[in-house]
């Protein structure tokens, strides 16, 4: 696959695979030919093809003993065989053994390569494409989840351990992975949970990623919820936010509640959910640390901006703008131009807004409002008169602390209103009836 991907002229096609080769030199090098060596040092992709050698010679004319180095190189390349072993038997434990020790070493497949391997063949269970359910994801508005992330959640769909490598898993259990339209049915169910109940609109905001297959499973052993178990269950997705329960590290916490999601109904299993992200103490203020898009903490940081319903003076913030632009939460102040005092300050969601402007200079941006026509504008921005004041007087320092407070009082409102822990739990109006006839 590396020669390949090296020799093919595929577009977007990542550094690792550009290569080339020095003619003068008669070695392989990584990455595009430097400039001053362009004209005897051909990049791999155009020895990868007859037409593109060709094309290649023309345009840089070098000498004949330079020609005859690449061409030999390229005979050399093209005509290398590949060997090749075929191993027919009935019985593919072996044969399943012997893969997993070969991938044991060296350049180890990634896990979702090595679910394609093993999945590739109709002997060895259910056609799954991992490459196709990620595209229905990204079809659907969602992003696009990287591929082992679908791979997890066909596992956990499945009932097997999301954390196990597919290489180990028993043959039996290979088959009774589920099918591709179920499959693809639980996920379109997760996303538009995750989008509607949930608030969260984008993959990429999703704090703990972990709740991505734990939800594809519930909704492929209950496709259909009442509006109170989808409550819940929303509840049960913030509940851990705010907690840490769905952290990524805690394998074992996170196999628990995958194992939680059984068919004896919805409520049994719902309860189970949530006796892991109990808390029987008031949520603790938010505290604002160094701000990063992947990180847990700020991407509640941007939900809550988000749940502002951000706006510019011309309306409403497109977030598809904002995420295309790869601009979402951009500073208002660089570092460079706040105080050493503030620097840390500045390196949080207290300098962050959710607003598209081409200028980068967010500040000036912002300083060009004017607080009696924009006020209520600026409030979508988590700005207020007094933080609004400190921008013009150009003084990073107060304009920080006074956003750092806005913005904590907004995260600590998101939280109690989506986890709520100060509300009563309604169930579907079934469990009530149930527990009048056993009365």
């Amino acid at each position: 696959m590396a020669l390949a991907g090296s020799l093919l002229d595929l577009p977007n096609r990542g550094a690792r695979w550009v290569l080339h080769f020095d003619a003068e030199q008669q070695a392989f090098k990584v990455g595009q030919p430097p400039l001053e060596r362009v004209d005897i040092a051909i990049p791999l992709e155009a020895m990868g093809d007859l037409k593109r050698l060709g094309r290649w010679i023309r345009e840089h004319d070098p000498s004949g003993e330079h020609v005859d180095r690449i061409e030999e190189a390229q005979q050399r390349l093209l005509d290398y065989s590949v060997p090749v072993y075929v191993v027919e038997t009935d019985d593919e434990g072996p044969l399943r053994a012997g893969f997993a020790r070969l991938n044991s070493t060296g350049a180890r497949m990634r896990a979702d390569e090595v679910f394609d391997a093993l999945l590739g063949a109709p002997a060895s269970g259910p056609s799954l494409d991992l490459g196709y359910l990620a595209a229905h994801c990204k079809q659907l508005g969602f992003g696009s989840p990287p591929r082992v992330e679908v791979m997890k959640a066909i596992l956990a769909m499945s009932g097997q351990d999301p954390s196990r490598r597919v290489e180990s898993l028993p043959e039996q259990d290979l088959g009774k992975l589920v099918t591709q339209n179920d499959a693809e049915a639980a996920l379109s169910r997760t996303i538009a949970f995750l989008m509607n109940q949930c608030g969260i609109p984008r993959l990429r905001l999703v704090p703990y990623p972990v709740v991505f297959f734990i939800l594809s499973r519930w909704f492929h052993i209950y496709p259909e919820c009442e509006a109170e178990t989808l409550n819940l269950l929303a509840r049960w997705v913030w509940r851990g936010v705010a907690t840490g329960a769905h952290e990524r590290a805690a394998v074992s916490r996170m196999r628990h509640q995958v194992r939680a999601i059984q068919d004896d109904g919805p409520d049994a299993a719902i309860d189970r959910l949530l006796s892991h992200v109990e808390t029987t103490r008031p949520l603790a203020p938010w505290v604002l640390h160094r701000f990063h898009h992947d990180n847990a903490r700020s991407r509640v940081e941007m939900l809550a901006l988000l749940a502002a319903a951000p706006e510019d003076r011309a309306g409403a913030v497109a977030l598809d703008t904002l995420l295309d632009a790869h601009r979402i939460a951009r500073e208002v102040f660089m570092p460079r131009d706040v105080a050493a005092e503030d620097k840390e300050l500045a390196r949080t969601a207290a300098n962050r807004v959710l607003l598209e402007n081409k200028d980068t200079n967010l500040q000036k941006e912002l300083r060009s409002w004017e607080l009696g026509r924009h006020q209520a504008t600026l409030a979508t921005q988590l700005i207020d008169a007094e933080a609004f004041a400190a921008l013009a007087n150009r003084d990073p320092g107060a304009f920080l602390k006074q956003r750092a407070n806005i913005v904590c009082a907004a995260v600590d409102a998101l939280l109690v209103e989506r986890t709520g822990l100060n509300e009563p739990e309604l169930r579907p109006r079934s469990h009530y009836i149930e527990l009048e006839e056993e009365e």
